[in-house]
This record gives C-alpha cells, sequence and structure tokens, in this order.
C-alpha cells in the first residue's frame, strides 16, 4: 500500500515549489531607456523538480496540435505580402501638431515650420548646407519624423541599417527621446575639412527637459544639456549634406570631457 500521507506531502511541495517560481518569474523584467537605443531581451525560465526519479517541468507550455498549414509570408504564392515601409511607419504615433505649417518650428529659427524645416521635411528642398541637416534633424527627433532622420543619415554613419523596416522599428522603441521635451537648440558654425570639401563639422547643444522621474537619472522638469561635435557628408552629384557621425558630451558635472558614445 502507498503512503498517502508522504504523496500529499510531495504533492503539495510541488504546488508550492511551481508558485514561487512563477511569482518568481513574473516580477523578472528590465527597463533601459535613455539617450540612445536600447535593445531589450526578456528572460524565461522553466524550472524544473525531480520526483521519483523522473524530471518534471512546473509550468512549460504545451504546444496544440494544429491542422492548419502554415500560411505564407512573402509575396510567392498566395500568402500576404509583409508590410511595406509606408505601412510601418504609418503606425508609429507622433508628436507632430495639429496645423504644424503654422507653428513656429521647433529648430528655433523663429520661422513657422512651413517656411523653414517643412519644405525639407516633404522633400521640397535638399539640405544645401550643414545647418539645414542640423536644424531639420533636431525638428525630425522633435516632432518624431522617423522616415526624416534614416533618409539624412549617410550610409558611413554606424547607425546607418540596410533593412530600413527594422532599423525603423528600433528607433521607434527607444530611439526618439520620447522620456523628453526638445527645449532648445543651439548651433555653432560650420567648419570645412581641410582636407575634404565634401566633409565638414558643427559643433552644437541641445537641451533636454525630463517628463516624468526617471528614478536617479532624472527628475520631471530637470533639464540635461547634451553637446555634440557632428560630421557631416556632402554628396558631390547634387550638393546636399547628410549626418555621419557625432562625438556626444553632456554638460552633466564630471563628464564634461567625456565622450558617451565612443
Amino acid at each position: 500500500m502507498p503512503n498517502t500521507t508522504m504523496l500529499k506531502v510531495n504533492h503539495s511541495c510541488l504546488l508550492v515549489a511551481s508558485f514561487l517560481c512563477i511569482s518568481i518569474s513574473s516580477r523578472i523584467g528590465c527597463v533601459v531607456d535613455g539617450f540612445a537605443p536600447n535593445n531589450l531581451r526578456s528572460t524565461h525560465i522553466s524550472p524544473i523538480v525531480r520526483h521519483g526519479g523522473l524530471t518534471i517541468p512546473l509550468y512549460a507550455k504545451q504546444k496544440k496540435k494544429s491542422n492548419k498549414k502554415a500560411t505564407a509570408t512573402t509575396t510567392k504564392g498566395f500568402g500576404a505580402a509583409p508590410p511595406t515601409l509606408e505601412e510601418v511607419l504609418s503606425a508609429f504615433k507622433t508628436r507632430l501638431p495639429e496645423d504644424a505649417n503654422n507653428q513656429s518650428c521647433p529648430c528655433g529659427s523663429e520661422k513657422v515650420y512651413d517656411d523653414c524645416c517643412g519644405p525639407l521635411h516633404r522633400g521640397d528642398q535638399k539640405c544645401l548646407t550643414m545647418t539645414d541637416v542640423l536644424r531639420s534633424r533636431y525638428t525630425a527627433f522633435s516632432w518624431r519624423n522617423i522616415q526624416y532622420v534614416m533618409d539624412t543619415t549617410h550610409p558611413d554613419c554606424r547607425d546607418y541599417r540596410e533593412d530600413r523596416i527594422a532599423w525603423a522599428k528600433d528607433l521607434n522603441k527607444g530611439g526618439m527621446f520620447d522620456s523628453f521635451e526638445f527645449v532648445k537648440l543651439e548651433g555653432g558654425e560650420e567648419e570645412l575639412s581641410d582636407d575634404d570639401e565634401n566633409v565638414g563639422f558643427v559643433e552644437f547643444k541641445v537641451t533636454l527637459r525630463a517628463k516624468e522621474d526617471r528614478g536617479a537619472s532624472a527628475v520631471a522638469g530637470q533639464e540635461t544639456v547634451i553637446s555634440e561635435r557632428s560630421k557631416f557628408v556632402r554628396d558631390p552629384s547634387d550638393g546636399s549634406w547628410s549626418y555621419a557621425s557625432g562625438d556626444v558630451r553632456s554638460e552633466v558635472a564630471g563628464l564634461e570631457d567625456t565622450t558617451l558614445n565612443a
């Protein structure tokens, strides 16, 4: 005869162990945010216990058998075509205000958007100076124009991606400074390279204001000043400039001479 008391005890132990593992697993997570995109990786735990010589998963997910055939995800055959870049971008949130064309341009030019960065964002004009790129990209980040940020990034830039859909999704997830308000842009003088007339530099400062408390890193309303010396490259075929790289520094005490994105 089996010892029923022992079986009940063992069964209770298994239930308690399962509950503890589920509770611990539900609390595991990681949130990383700040001034640059970050990839997040979730952690999944599938604990096991050994009982009576058997390995027992406590809460492993069971795959259900299905008679349905896999749906094609390419344009071949009868499956649905994958989404286009335009479709992906249209699903992202935006900070573009209503009647944006008549709003003051965020870049600080004291012009309305329609007479300033608007034509550049719409593709009606090209960035014929480094300052054009600087101001229009600042406005693009401020109002969350992800496509323009990609369009004005030179292929030599380490942020550049051939897969524009994946790139757009990464920017949407953690590269558009959603935790901050864009307060001010202060652009410096343009400097042409001594070695190449199609390469130039501009030093500038951006002031950001935290929208909410972020633990020890920021308090709601706190302003942070970021300095950058950016490199720009000109396309000789049409004279247009694009962003190629930048050395980023913060004016936080102790970090003034530290390159944050080295």
